[in-house]
């Protein structure tokens, strides 16, 4: 799991007890679980409440850096299936300390990674994946805006599958048009290869 330099300082000052108290870390670890472990619910809030932010008065800025932190350490970790224990590995080499501290952010994690997997399940970034192609032709002699027209035009169908749920986008486009979309596609697939080669 690689995380960056910023993500990494927020973590190392989120288990120093010099700049973060007790207080502020507990408060910091309950906002992160009540955000996270509500993320779907309408009735959530998520922001601060005035009574939570009490404790984080003398370092604002370095309790919001962690917070932040945190909560994007988790959704790393939730991204790439960490379950508590791989998390913990990964921890201890990024904040280079085995603190009381790691174990509370591991109990969180676990608490709110139901959610985040169902979360994820939800919204996903990935692409539909193209499975199949048909292709008509067509000939355009006439139409209600040109009385002639006299162009072939191609209607395409594309068959799709997205988390097991299959759709068709269809449309239709000229000579020119198609020939455009194969060339870009063969450059992707050009691109793709080429990125295979170097790793």
């Amino acid at each position: 799991m690689n995380i960056s330099t910023e993500i990494e300082l927020g973590l190392k000052r989120l288990c120093n007890p010099a700049l973060i108290n007790d207080k502020c870390f507990q408060t910091l670890l309950q906002k992160a679980e009540k955000i996270l472990g509500t993320l779907l619910d309408d009735t959530s809030e998520q922001t601060f409440d005035n009574d939570s932010t009490v404790c984080i008065t003398s370092k604002q800025d370095i309790a919001k850096e962690a917070y932040a932190s945190l909560i994007t350490l988790f959704i790393i970790a939730n991204r790439h299936c960490l379950d508590g224990k791989s998390l913990n590995q990964n921890l201890q080499t990024i904040v280079l300390a085995n603190t009381d501290r790691l174990s509370e952010i591991i109990k969180t994690y676990e608490s709110v990674r139901p959610r985040l997997l169902e979360v994820s399940k939800i919204t996903t970034t990935s692409l539909a994946n193209v499975v199949d192609v048909e292709c008509r032709l067509d000939y355009c002699v006439q139409s209600s805006v040109f009385d002639d027209v006299s162009e072939f035009l191609y209607k395409v169908r594309l068959k799709t599958i997205d988390n097991g749920t299959i759709k068709f986008i269809d449309f239709v486009c000229n000579i020119q048009e198609l020939q455009e979309l194969v060339f870009k596609l063969k450059d992707a697939v050009r691109h793709l290869e080429k990125i295979a080669s170097a790793s």
